[in-house]
């Protein structure tokens, strides 16, 4: 006799059912929307890389962290851990794209990861990159598109935290007189766990690395210096810190820009091996829980890594189920969706018809199954629907069907023609 089939999925593994795989679809919709307005061109770069080209951004640690293996021609070969490589791999190769090149995508994304809270090994990320341009207007159209997509999502929780690892960099270099760039790095490091561990248990993690007690607590006031961009900047000037003039041009062009909820915090760095200059993340007050919901930066040394130093490059990335937990889930997802019950069993081939208009103008529609009409109304309110077309033999003697507003409980006789404009309405 054989066993029983285990039906689980692999660790960090899960199903993403309907009510979710709404919210996704929801967030995706924003997201296109939005790329669109911001004139980002649409594309995804293939789910399988050379492990060669995934080790150029950040070594061969990253198999540790990454599905890597090899195919059945002897490859090394691994899933993408983001869109941003392969579409920094894409762009290099295309020598005949016009700088700037504003590109968006939206997909799945695999890391070796372990699993927790609204983290999982397959998830999904919405990225957008622009590639040619070494302005500050191109990190600021970056934050501009993120920041308002999550107002888009009606996320009011929304905040948009700026930093800049050049300023951190000179600190280090100019204030602490620290040159070693092995030092320097993990300096960076240990600024990075500022919100996670206390100033004491970053002190003994990194003395024993040889960072003096002083240097490391001068280092963590710097990372809580936090605020508005005009607080910051002017500590900063005090500090004599002149790579702080790109902050200065950040914070101009998001107040032209229209773009609220701004804090300047120095702490952050993100992608040690990766991000060169300014950084950012958005984060929602109401779910700290969540960590960034989306972060970003300017990242030149990547296209210099794949052949192309003289291409330049911006970009930021959002975690779709992360964004999931935080977008408010008060719109009804099935706000256009009809339900279309029939009073006699003969008269179905008529709601059929009914039906099928209603999907040609694009609004989502079911019909009854059950042969009752009572039973069919009970079916309707369970399944949150927000209108229902009764079709019944004295109202299509005359020419018409019964639409009832099932949160209003009102309801009113229309042609079947006249129903999907009024539902549209």
């Amino acid at each position: 006799m054989k066993g029983i089939l285990d039906l689980s999925l692999p660790r960090g593994i899960r199903d993403i059912e309907p009510v979710e795989y709404e919210l996704h679809e929801r967030i995706r919709s924003a997201f296109t929307e939005m790329a669109r307005i911001y004139n980002f061109r649409l594309m995804e770069p293939g789910t399988i890389e050379t492990l060669s080209l995934l080790r150029a951004k950040s070594g061969t640690a990253v198999d540790d962290e990454i599905y890597s293996f090899k195919d059945k021609g002897g490859r090394e070969i691994g899933l993408r851990f983001d869109l941003t490589v392969g579409m920094t791999r894409y762009v290099v190769g295309r020598r005949d794209l016009k700088p700037p090149i504003k590109l968006a995508s939206f997909g799945g994304v695999w890391r070796y990861d372990e699993p927790q809270h609204a983290r999982y090994r397959w998830f999904h990320q919405w990225d957008v990159e622009v590639f040619g341009d070494p302005t500050i207007e191109s990190d600021a159209e970056v934050m501009d598109l993120s920041y308002h997509l999550f107002q888009r999502l009606e996320l009011g929780g929304a905040s948009l935290q700026v930093g800049d690892r050049r300023v951190v960099g000179e600190f280090i270099n100019k204030t602490l007189r620290i040159e070693n760039p092995d030092v320097a790095s993990e300096m960076m490091r240990a600024l990075d766990k500022v919100s996670k561990k206390s100033t004491q248990e970053l002190i003994m993690e990194y003395e024993v690395k040889g960072i003096k007690r002083e240097d490391l607590v001068a280092l963590i006031e710097l990372g809580k210096l936090q605020g508005s961009p005009d607080k910051v900047l002017a500590r900063l000037e005090e500090l004599k810190l002149e790579s702080a003039k790109d902050l200065a041009l950040v914070r101009d062009s998001l107040r032209l820009r229209g773009v609220r909820d701004v804090e300047y915090n120095l702490s952050i760095v993100r992608g040690l091996d990766y991000y060169t200059a300014v950084v950012f993340e958005v984060t929602d007050k109401k779910r700290p829980d969540l960590g960034a919901l989306c972060g970003g930066g300017r990242y030149d040394i990547l296209p210099r890594i794949f052949g192309r130093p003289e291409l330049a490059a911006t970009g930021a990335a959002g975690g779709v189920e992360r964004i999931a937990l935080s977008v408010p889930q008060t719109r009804k997802e099935t706000a256009k969706a009809v339900y279309v019950a029939f009073t006699e069993p003969h008269l179905r081939s008529k709601a059929l018809e009914v039906l099928s208009m209603l999907r040609a103008r694009g609004i989502r529609a079911e019909i009854g199954r059950h042969e009752g009409l009572r039973r069919q109304l009970e079916e309707a309110s369970e399944g949150g629907y927000a209108w229902t077309v009764i079709v019944g033999k004295k109202e299509l003697a005359g020419g018409e069907v019964v639409l009832r507003d099932m949160n209003a409980r009102q309801e009113e006789r229309l042609s079947p023609g006249a129903v999907a404009e009024r539902v549209s309405q």
